[in-house]
Order: C-alpha cells, then structure tokens, then sequence
C-alpha cells in the first residue's frame, strides 16, 4: 500500500477510518432515538391531543341502546343523563379539533368536520329537546329517537379520526428501529475489529521498532558495534534504523581508526626513542671515526699517486690489482665519510629558520634534477600540480625529503616505469602523494621502513638512513608521511602531509 509507508499516513488512515465508523454509531444510534421519538409522538397524540370519534360514537350507541330494545326499562332521566354524556363527547371533539395542527388535518377536511360538527350537534340538541318534551317514554317517541339516533350515528361515522394510521405508523416506526438497531450492532463490531486491527498494527509499527531500536542502543552501548536493526515496515522507523545503524557504523569506522591511530603514536614513539639513541650514538661514533677516515682517505689517495710511479716494474696482473685494491680503499673510505655526515646531520637535525617557500617550485626543480640523471632518463613522472602553494617550511630539508621519495620510487621501478605525484591543497594542509608501479613492499617493510639502517637494497647500496631523516624532518614541520602498498609487485604509495603556516591557513 502507497499510503502505509509512512506512519503519519498509517495514522491518518487509521484515525479516518475510525471516525468512519464513529459517524456510523452515531448515525446508527441517532436513527434509533428518532424512530422511538416518533413512535412516542404518535403515541402521545392519539391518547391526549387526537379527537376521540370512537368515544364520540360509544357515547350515541349507549344513548341508543336502551332505545333498541324493547325490552329495557330506562328511565326518562337515565336517558338524560346519556345524553348529557354524548353531548360532553361531543364538546370534547370539538374542543380537540380546533386545538389539532394543521400538519395533522388538511385544511378541507378541517372545514368538512366542522360541518359535520355542527349537523350533528343540532341533531344531538334536537333529541335533548325531544326528551326534554317528552312526559313518558312511549312507543312512538322511542321511534321518533331511533329514528333520530341512527342518524347521529351516521353523521359521527362521517366524521374525520386522526387516529386512523396510527398502527401502521407504529410499525414502520417499529421496522426503523429494527433497521438502525441492526445497523448499531453491525457498526459496534466493525469498530470493535477495527480498534483491535489498529492495536494490533500500532503494536507492529511502533512498539515493534521502538523495541528492536531500544535493544539496538543497548546492545551498541555494551560494545557490539557489529549489532545491526533490521526493520521491515518501510517509513519512518525504517529510516531510523537505518540512521541508527549508519551511526553505528560509523562509531566502528572511529574506533578503528582510533586504534590504528594509537598504533601508529605506539610505532612512532618507539621509532622516536630509538631515532633519539641512534641520535646520540650516531653523534659519537661518527666523531670519534671522522678523523681516522679522513685520514685514510687523505693516505688512500696519496698511496695511489705513489704507487702510480711504481706500477711500471710490476706485472701486469698484478698492476690491475694493486689499482683495484687502492682505488677501493679510497672509495670506502669517502663512502664512511659520507655515512658519518648523514648521521651527524641525523644527530643535529639541521634545524633552520622556516621562511616562505613554493612547495610546487620545490618538486618541479627535484624532478629536473632527477630529469638529468642517465639512469632514470627512461622513466615516465607525472606532476599533476599547476599553481603556486606557498608554505612556511624549512626549503632545503623539505626539498631532501622529495628527492628521497622520488629516488626511492624510480630505483623501485624497472624500465618505462611511471611514477605519478598527486597534489591536493586543503585548508590546514597540503598533501602530496608519490604513487610508483614497482616492486612494492610487504607488510613487515611498511612497519619497519622509516627505522634507521633499515633496507632492502643490496648491501653497499644503501645506508637505510634516508627515510628515517625524512621522517625527522617532515615530523619537525608538524607533518605526516605514510607508506602504504597492496603487496609484492603491486607498486607503492608514500604520502606526504605538511601543515600550511598560521598565516597562510587562516588566508586560505
């Protein structure tokens, strides 16, 4: 049904149909009372307001009788007395004629009774007037008032009885009632099984849901963020469900993220106590080794200039081994010299003041200094950036840690590999994605991956410091930098969130 999707509907619908059958009663109920009003009246008006022709009548026959019969011995007074009788029935007729309204008696018939009235009250006095002559009671005057009498009663018989109807007025009345009794009894059921029909439904709309919404919130409030309300009536409470369970949902997307949040704070905080004793670590070995390394590199280089002179009276073989051999300790050597400097700007920091920088000028001259470089001439980067986005960072580290992540991307990938660096400008941060299609990471590189000397290039390769100092710096600015892959072969995605500066943020 169209208009039972919404309670509001359900309620309308029921509450009509409620005051249908509430108008039915009321119809019903109010019929009845008018056909027993009726009934009363009609009572009423034939017993105390209609002219009585039948006592009118009874009156003549009793004057009558006697007369009729032969042998009867009524007196002459007796017969006045019947007399004065019939002349009282006559008046009371006359008397409750004129008093009868006009819806009762047309005006015809009214005009005809009342010439009627007044033949038989001249007949009625002129047999008082015979018995008021008369001295006994003989044969010939008892002709004279038959004679008399019998035209009396002719006269009253013509006359008009309001009553005549009256029992079939009295059933018609009586087959109403009966009608709109049936009819209250029919409508006193239908509203009976309507008001428990719409118990019932009230009981499924609304106490139903409110119940399974009530269990809902209990059960989410214990900590079952995975409970979900399944309502099927389709409206109101449906959509509440709905929203109820979307909260929910919503609740568990938080606490996840809480968790992950507090594992990653856990990570960084251990990631932090180690990079502060690598810190201090870092600072005295690569001074105590300093030195000593340079001098062997200073010596490295002087013994193969030395050695230059004198290679002429060795053999052959063992010229180009004793090359090999120096030029390696040469090599080495500035290779420590250049660990020893990472970790003691890992140790220092490198904190500078923070001035003004376009973050987009910042990677474009990153990408034109890889651009030059023979072994990544062959790969595809995309910048996806147009405008200028000013922040208030510290240049020359932020412009490190793109250069590190885009090495990393590029070395990650084989030939004709693409490296896609997304920019996205916010109003409290700028983000920028590197996005590679390399050889991906697993799980445990993403966890270890910014721990200091951790690699998994070959060994010589790599010293695993950069991301651990890139990870420093970003951190220094307030930032965020993530790493995330879908598995081995399936490329890598580093993303890197620094804030905007007071001024800047507030201006954007």
């Amino acid at each position: 049904m169209v208009l039972a999707r919404s309670i509001r509907r359900k309620l309308v619908v029921g509450l009509s149909l409620v005051l249908v059958m509430l108008a039915t009663l009321s119809v019903s109920g109010l019929g009845g009372l008018w056909s027993y009003r009726q009934a009363v009246r009609e009572l009423n008006f034939s017993v105390f307001q209609a002219p009585d022709r039948e006592r009118l009548e009874a009156a003549l026959a009793g004057l009558a009788t006697p007369l009729l019969d032969t042998s009867s011995t009524v007196s002459h007074e007796d017969l006045l007395g019947r007399h004065r009788q019939a002349e009282e029935a006559l008046a009371e007729y006359h008397f409750r004629l004129q008093r009868l309204a006009p819806s009762r008696i047309t005006l015809i018939n009214r005009s005809f009774s009342r010439q009627l009235l007044g033949q038989l009250q001249r007949q009625v006095d002129t047999i008082g007037q015979t018995l008021g002559e008369a001295q006994a009671l003989d044969e010939s005057l008892r002709r004279s008032l038959r004679g008399q009498l019998a035209e009396c009663l002719r006269t009253a018989r013509t006359l008009p009885d309001p009553r005549v109807g009256l029992t079939g007025k009295l059933r018609e009345a009586d087959r109403a009632l009966a009608s709109r009794t049936r009819w209250l009894v029919g409508s006193t059921i239908a509203a009976l099984l309507l008001f428990i029909g719409f118990a019932h439904a009230g009981y499924r709309w609304i106490f139903l849901p409110i119940r399974a919404l009530h269990e809902g919130a209990r059960r989410v409030a214990q900590g079952d963020l995975d409970y979900r309300v399944e309502l099927e009536t389709r409206d109101e409470m449906a959509e509440l469900a709905e929203s109820f369970n979307q909260m929910t949902d919503r609740f568990r997307e938080i606490r996840d993220d809480l968790d992950g949040q507090v594992r990653d704070r856990s990570r960084q905080l251990v990631r932090s106590e180690r990079l502060a004793g690598v810190g201090f670590l870092a600072a005295g070995v690569a001074h105590e080794i300093n030195n000593p390394l340079s001098a062997i590199a200073m010596a490295g280089e002087s013994l193969q200039q030395r050695l230059e002179g004198l290679l002429d009276q060795a053999a052959p073989d063992e010229q180009a081994v004793i090359r090999q051999y120096a030029e390696m300790i040469g090599r080495e050597a500035f290779r420590c010299q250049g660990i020893t400097a990472r970790l003691l700007d890992f140790s220092r920091g490198q904190d500078s003041d923070r001035a003004s920088h376009d973050l987009v000028e910042l990677v474009k001259e990153v990408l034109a200094l890889v651009g030059h470089m023979s072994r990544f001439r062959d790969r595809q980067i995309h910048f996806n950036a147009v405008g200028p986005c000013r922040l208030e960072i510290n240049g020359p580290q932020i412009k490190q840690v793109v250069l590190n992540l885009v090495a990393n991307a590029l070395e990650s990938t084989g030939e004709e590999g693409r490296l896609d660096i997304g920019f996205t400008e916010q109003t409290d941060h700028v983000t920028l994605s590197f996005s590679d299609d390399g050889c991906g990471m697993t799980t445990e590189t993403i966890e270890n991956l910014f721990e200091p000397f951790y690699t998994t290039k070959a060994t010589g390769q790599g010293t695993g410091l950069g991301l651990s100092i890139s990870h420093r710096i970003v951190t220094d600015h307030g930032g965020m930098i993530e790493a995330e892959s879908r598995g081995p072969g399936l490329g890598s995605r580093f993303r890197l969130q620094l804030p905007r500066g007071f001024e800047k943020r507030d201006a954007a």
